[in-house]
């Protein structure tokens, strides 16, 4: 059973590494980031609703990025240790 877990996660880190190749997502996600930026430094100081609104986007594209290259980490770790036959 704990085998079947560490493949899926080795599994799962080779599918976000795809993921995190994939031409169209990493277009996606700068133009996500320089897109909002653009408008965040385009709002007016005393929007705060809407420059709250575009912080939070941009957090929200981050984080997704950060899980597919953590989960890139962690399937790549357990892979090392798999080869050294732990």
């Amino acid at each position: 059973m704990v085998e079947d877990k560490k493949e899926a996660q080795i599994q799962a880190g080779q599918d976000a590494k795809v993921l995190l190749e994939n031409p169209q997502l990493v277009g996606a996600f700068n133009k996500v980031i320089t897109e909002g930026y653009q408008a965040w430094v385009s709002t007016d100081i005393k929007d705060n609703e809407m420059r709250e609104a575009l912080f939070h986007q941009q957090i929200a594209i981050l984080k997704v990025k950060n899980i597919l290259v953590q989960t890139v980490e962690n399937g790549q770790l357990l892979e090392e240790e798999r080869k050294r036959g732990k």
